[in-house]
């Protein structure tokens, strides 16, 4: 596999190669390593440390990766590698540093994972572990094979990616996972540590408004870090204002114990509270209902989930449209229509 060189960068005259590739813009010269740790400079550009080195992949339900609302009921090729935006060991994850055991370097090229969905008959592509922005290339390449054969894409991520970045993904990315931190600066010192946590949420709003992607919204609740009922209240609206009142908002405790288990629930009220028609807490038995009438369009019991009370994406009892994404170019061209009434 041959390692190409950094896409999204800019040469300087001070002999510098700035990257844009996530948040952090960093400004290399040769023998200097970015932010991510998987980007570093040479003489002729920025040298992909992580290119092709997959640091999982698996075939499961959508659903595990917080995306209930978008082809629920379909298996998924879930994928990944090795690097985070993030500054602090703490919050950099499982999946931040390449391994130095040459036995755990796994590689695969693009097309042969996009292959390999197409043969295992997933309906998609989902880039899982690890943030998709530091991974650029590959992700790109990705993202263009599996829709040329007819799969679906979808990113988790923290919202690091910068503007260059999403405008090259778009055309070829359906769906977003987004993990969001919190909604204060005190937070994402605490839990992310990235230069600003306002441009994540620019880039998602970005992704749902222009480009018409689907979004749905992880919060992981520390308790003493991230759930005052102010930035919870402030954190919900922006959802409603910024996505819309039927994302899925899915709240997570960060941390074991009785009083994060009580923020969780004080969470999930101010969701509703806010507007929100769909709140998830962490227990994957949770039933979708209809925001029109309350009647069941998706069960959800021992990691399967049914499709039982939807038509052509509409409640069966009152003809709500519930904007569960159930096809690629009617759910667009829904949402367009309805942006442009709006």
């Amino acid at each position: 596999m041959t390692t190409p060189l950094a896409e999204l960068l800019t040469p300087s005259d001070d002999g510098a190669f700035h990257c844009a590739a996530c948040q952090w813009r960093c400004a290399l010269r040769p023998g200097e390593i970015g932010h991510c740790h998987v980007r570093a400079a040479t003489e002729e550009g920025i040298t992909l440390l992580n290119f092709g080195l997959i640091s999982g992949a698996a075939i499961g339900p959508v659903e595990d990766h917080r995306l209930w609302h978008f082809f629920p009921d379909t298996l998924m090729l879930s994928i990944g590698g090795w690097g985070y935006a993030f500054t602090t060991d703490q919050q950099r994850g499982p999946y931040a540093t390449i391994p130095t055991d040459p036995a755990k370097q796994r590689r695969l090229d693009a097309e042969r994972a996009a292959n390999f969905a197409l043969e295992k008959l997933c309906r998609g592509v989902v880039w899982a572990y690890g943030e998709p922005a530091v991974s650029h290339e590959y992700v790109l390449a990705l993202l263009q094979l599996s829709r040329a054969s007819s799969r679906v894409t979808a990113l988790c991520t923290t919202g690091v990616l910068t503007p260059e970045a999403l405008e090259s993904f778009a055309p070829y990315l359906d769906a977003i996972s987004f993990d969001l931190r919190g909604f204060s600066d005190a937070s994402y010192a605490r839990l992310g540590g990235i230069p600003d946590w306002r441009e994540c949420l620019a880039i998602i709003a970005q992704a749902h408004a222009r480009f018409h992607c689907h979004i749905e919204v992880s919060t992981r609740i520390h308790n003493g870090v991230n759930d005052s009922l102010d930035e919870l209240r402030e954190l919900a609206a922006w959802i409603v204002a910024n996505l819309g009142d039927h994302t899925p908002w899915h709240v997570i405790p960060g941390d074991a114990g009785s009083e994060t288990a009580a923020s969780v629930v004080r969470a999930k009220r101010i969701g509703h509270e806010s507007g929100l028609h769909y709140v998830y807490g962490a227990e994957v038995t949770q039933a979708t209902r209809c925001p029109g009438c309350q009647a069941t369009l998706i069960t959800r019991t021992n990691g399967v989930a049914r499709l039982i009370g939807l038509k052509d994406g509409l409640c069966e009892v009152c003809n709500h449209d519930a904007q569960i994404q159930l096809s690629i170019f009617k759910q667009r061209a829904d949402r367009a229509e309805r942006e442009s009434k709006g």
